[in-house]
């Protein structure tokens, strides 16, 4: 009963404020996430990374996707990675992502024949609450992806906490411009209860650090000075588990 009512006291206190910059809820993105082998990190980024980029510029120009970013893995979340880079393409419908006529998909096969890289896996996840307040054309220099395990039969319950808790308290955060823009997402495919998550977060931040100022005691009492903070976070913490959260930085892009 107790966490019951400290949801709702949550939902009516925290009340979202008034969003800035565009929205991409209800959009699909695509992870692709690249071993590229040390040797071959010149040239990667010298040359390969312009070919994709040309690529996804007439993709753009074409309305077959929305945009697209490159971020190479600065901080990973896991000591056994298979990736040091990640290339995160976002669409209006799935349909962009079907590799059999994806001119993208094919010159990152070429070039990997050629360069000693290759794509570990790919990812389609769905953009289910997003908040925006970066007003430049570029990407945020800085996105940390943490990846969450939410357990079966809570996924409405995960979701409601992310809209209704955690999204006002991103909203405060991008008033004190100590972040830039916040995204949650459910992946589509692959899956399975054996796969590690089915969900995750992007935030994102113009300067490295900005990531520290997380969901802080000072931010929470903010917006609600008389919380009980143990009971705040086991609600959050009895919904899914942090699988790992990694900082990616911004390499290039086109939109």
């Amino acid at each position: 009963m107790a966490s019951k009512l400290l949801t709702l006291t949550l939902a009516i206190l925290l009340l979202p404020l008034c969003l800035m910059g565009q929205n991409q809820q209800g959009k699909y993105i695509k992870i692709d996430y690249l071993e590229v082998n040390q040797q071959q990190l010149d040239r990667f980024t010298d040359s390969v990374i312009d070919r994709l980029k040309e690529i996804q510029r007439d993709r753009v120009s074409s309305a077959d996707i929305d945009s697209w970013a490159i971020y190479r893995v600065l901080y990973s979340g896991s000591a056994y990675r298979d990736y040091n880079f990640v290339s995160v393409t976002v669409s209006d419908s799935m349909s962009s992502f079907d590799s059999f006529n994806s001119s993208f998909t094919d010159a990152i096969r070429l070039e990997s024949e050629r360069n000693r890289y290759a794509i570990s896996k790919s990812e389609i996840w769905t953009i289910r609450n997003s908040l925006n307040d970066n007003q430049s054309e570029a990407p945020s220099n800085y996105m940390m992806m943490d990846y969450m395990e939410v357990k079966l039969g809570r996924e409405l319950e995960y979701q409601m906490l992310e809209d209704e808790v955690a999204k006002p308290l991103h909203e405060e955060r991008l008033e004190t411009d100590t972040m830039e823009g916040w995204e949650m997402y459910q992946l589509v495919t692959p899956g399975g209860i054996n796969y590690g998550y089915n969900f995750a977060t992007g935030n994102y931040f113009t300067d490295l650090d900005h990531i520290e100022f997380g969901f802080n005691e000072e931010l929470i009492r903010s917006q609600n000075p008389n919380v009980d903070l143990m009971e705040f976070f086991n609600q959050i913490w009895s919904t899914r588990d942090l699988v790992r959260s990694e900082v990616w930085q911004l390499i290039d892009y086109t939109n």
